[in-house]
């Protein structure tokens, strides 16, 4: 059967979107004077991570064996790998424009486009495969943007109040 060709690219496209997330999120964390803010711009930032260990278990996977792993075994949490310094300064762009950000809430839009785009990403990769553990992972980290978008949208909400 095989591995379409576009879902070891788009792995690695979710790859550098989860470390840019990651990234993103603790940065925009020190933007903040709001105690709340901080604690979730940093759980979302743990939760890009986690997700990155996802995506680079299962590309792992797929180019030793062009098969998925279960779904159970790439969201485990045990040995999850460090986001290293010289991944972060690929992303130093994004940085530069949260730095140009006029507040928390153009921070907070930047980080909603950055989810839809990782949302789109892993809906688009889940059509293109045929393996029912490769669609449950994409839909899993899909399920989990829309989530991150939901979450962002009431911090913007809250702004308000």
């Amino acid at each position: 059967m095989g591995i379409h060709p576009d879902i070891l690219e788009g792995l690695t496209t979710g790859i550098q979107a989860e470390v840019a997330s990651y990234v993103f999120y603790r940065e925009a964390s020190g933007k903040t004077d709001r105690d709340d803010f901080k604690k979730t711009l940093m759980d979302l930032a743990a939760e890009e991570r986690r997700h990155f260990n996802v995506l680079e278990r299962q590309y792992d996977s797929l180019v030793r064996s062009e098969k998925w792993i279960s779904t159970a075994d790439a969201i485990k949490e045990d040995n999850l790998r460090d986001i290293e310094e010289d991944m972060t300064s690929r992303h130093r762009d994004l940085l530069d424009r949260m730095e140009q950000a006029k507040g928390i809430r153009e921070i907070l839009e930047m980080a909603l486009k950055l989810e839809h785009e990782a949302k789109d990403l892993y809906t688009r990769l889940k059509e293109k495969t045929d393996s029912e553990e490769g669609k449950k992972t994409l839909d899993y980290l899909a399920k989990f943007e829309q989530s991150h978008v939901e979450l962002i949208n009431r911090m913007i909400g809250q702004l308000d109040h």
